[in-house]
């Protein structure tokens, strides 16, 4: 329970202890004195590869597990759990959710259009019909009739143009409104999609298997760097060189650690509320089916 409530506390305060981090590593970069290495081309590719392949892997390695720790936090285990109860109850009637899913598109691009339309002043009805097809309309009247000013004055006709070109924009961009549009597979996903009790997992050749895969790249460039390039020991320790690489890797820590926060706060955060989002839209549509 005590590592539990660390490990909550650790997470819950990340953004402070980066900041505090980053804070030092300046503070420290005073000790130092930052100048050209002097070193050659070649040298300068292998030790920036080299600092590249320990950045990624310490980086990689700590987004891993920002996304392990918000796939085993409760409340995306219980946000799971409702969807896939959702997914059952809605199953006797899943050939009812195209059409729900298709009434639903209809009714989010009226809305984004009436308030395009809104802007400028245009009505949603003056510009498309019942099945949301678009009018034909005569800018040049509505422009007329729109202006708040009588006579024909320069500025007159100005602000006659302007509002025209407003109406126009406005009509242009909600006739070719696109959406992502809601479709069954999109609220079926995530908790109803595999869900079987049979379902133990990979096997300890098969994980081995995938991570080979994902692996290989990284193991190919370190081999060329390794490969290619040698070392020879120095004549005498250099503090300053210790101290520098030394900050290189408190800066790829603070980096992977901002970026472990952010994938944790991503899976229980946008992840999240939007399997929450699903089971209301399932839940919706079993509400609007419960008398057929």
């Amino acid at each position: 329970m005590e590592k539990n409530n660390f490990l909550e506390n650790l997470y819950k305060n990340a953004g402070y202890y980066c900041v505090a981090l980053i804070s030092f590593i300046y503070i420290a970069s005073s000790l130092i004195l930052i100048s050209k290495t002097g070193k050659s081309v070649y040298e300068i590719i292998g030790t920036g590869f080299l600092s590249l392949v320990v950045g990624s892997l310490i980086n990689s390695s700590l987004r891993s597990v920002g996304l392990r720790r918000g796939e085993n936090d409760d409340r995306l285990a219980e946000a799971l759990s409702k969807h896939a109860l959702a997914v059952e109850k809605i199953a006797p009637k899943i050939d009812l959710l195209d059409g729900f899913c298709e009434k639903e598109n209809k009714i989010v691009i009226k809305r984004i259009r009436m308030k395009l339309l809104a802007s400028a002043g245009l009505k949603y009805d003056d510009c498309f019909d019942e099945n949301g097809v678009c009018k034909e309309l005569d800018f040049s009247l509505m422009g007329g009739a729109c202006s708040s000013r009588e006579g024909s004055s320069f500025f007159s006709k100005m602000e006659q143009k302007r509002k025209i070109n407003r109406m126009k924009k406005s009509y242009s961009k909600a006739v070719k409104l696109k959406i992502k549009e809601l479709t069954p597979s999109a609220l079926l996903s995530d908790g109803g999609g595999n869900a079987s009790p049979f379902d133990f997992g990979k096997s300890k050749s098969g994980y081995n298997k995938s991570r080979g895969v994902s692996d290989i790249a990284a193991r190919i460039v370190m081999a060329l760097i390794f490969g290619y390039f040698g070392v020879s020991l120095v004549s005498e320790i250099n503090f300053a060189a210790l101290i520098w690489n030394s900050l290189q890797i408190v800066m790829y820590i603070a980096s992977g650690a901002i970026g472990m926060y952010s994938t944790y706060m991503w899976i229980v955060g946008d992840y999240r509320q939007g399997i929450l989002r699903k089971i209301e839209y399932l839940n919706r549509f079993l509400a609007c089916t419960s008398d057929k």
